[in-house]
């Protein structure tokens, strides 16, 4: 699986205009969870969700 670190900047492969930095990166009961800013929201989601539905910015040039 794909490397995920804070300070990391991803765009939505459904909408490119849409991006998100990822603050925090966790594991809880054997699952990575990313913690994400959206804006002024913070949410955390799994790491295999993200890397699903998103895409690091650098991988997008």
């Amino acid at each position: 699986m794909s490397s995920v670190e804070p300070g990391d900047w991803m765009v939505s492969k459904a909408n490119p205009s849409a991006f998100l930095e990822v603050v925090a990166v966790s594991t809880e009961n054997g699952q990575e969870l990313v913690d994400v800013r959206i804006g002024q929201t913070v949410m955390q989601v799994s790491k295999r969700y993200l890397l699903a539905t998103w895409s690091h910015l650098e991988d997008e040039r």
